[in-house]
């Protein structure tokens, strides 16, 4: 059977989500998808159970390292943030094998959407690369392009998601998935053997991610930091071409 998954979502116990699980998963459902991956930045958000609304929960995370961000997926326990982060930004190799130690498995996500990012940054062990982000293209029009390329070439399983930081994004893009039944073992070795495929239906508009910096600015309570990012929610409200002349 082939089941839709969103594997990389954010609440707002993200510093910058806009949503609560409650509602992305509400927002999951209402999209077709039969399960939803909680990828919260550098944390490891309880979950209420194995499913809700309907939708099947798979425990992550989203750790920032030295050579970006790597998603953990299908965690059996909480990763030791504390201990990972202790020098300030991890290696990937630290990060990878501490998913990996919980059960995990490793995605590098967005590989490409930092406009310097060259493959050659990527060479670490990784499970599988995330081709379809529904917010790569922000900066880099074929960062997807790229990261599918990069999958294929490193013989990885590709997989796609929203990265979602709010419910009006959950569901552009998500993750194929062709097992016998839905459950978090079933859909985690599918992912294993490369039977998925990433799928983007639309990529994010530019002023969600403007609304995100924006709440994660408001709840600092720095006066100076929601002035900049009010700044920067009209910047993303521009037509992209003329955003990229003022880039520039």
């Amino acid at each position: 059977m082939i089941f839709h998954a969103d594997l990389h979502t954010h609440t707002n116990a993200s510093g910058d989500g806009l949503s609560t699980l409650g509602q992305q998963a509400a927002a999951a459902k209402k999209a077709g998808l039969h399960a939803l991956a909680v990828t919260d930045h550098n944390l490891c958000t309880p979950l209420p159970g194995p499913t809700l609304h309907g939708v099947l929960l798979i425990p992550g995370c989203e750790v920032s390292t030295q050579a970006g961000h790597i998603l953990g997926l299908f965690l059996e326990s909480p990763l030791d943030l504390d201990k990972l982060q202790a020098q300030g930004l991890p290696t990937a190799n630290a990060a990878v094998n501490e998913i990996h130690r919980h059960g995990g498995i490793a995605v590098l996500a967005h590989p490409f959407q930092p406009p310097q990012a060259t493959a050659e940054k990527y060479n670490f062990p990784i499970d599988a690369v995330e081709a379809a982000n529904a917010r790569a293209s922000f900066k880099v029009t074929d960062a997807n392009r790229k990261a599918s390329a990069f999958a294929k070439d490193r013989g990885l399983p590709a997989i796609g998601g929203s990265d979602g930081h709010s419910r009006q994004e959950v569901g552009n893009a998500y993750t194929e998935i062709d097992c016998e039944s839905l459950s978090l073992p079933g859909l985690k070795a599918a992912l294993l053997q490369g039977a998925c495929r990433p799928v983007l239906i639309r990529d994010t508009p530019r002023f969600r991610k403007g609304l995100s910096q924006l709440g994660k600015a408001r709840r600092s309570g720095s006066i100076k930091k929601v002035a900049v990012a009010f700044v920067y929610l009209l910047y993303c409200l521009l037509p992209r071409r003329l955003a990229g002349l003022l880039h520039r």
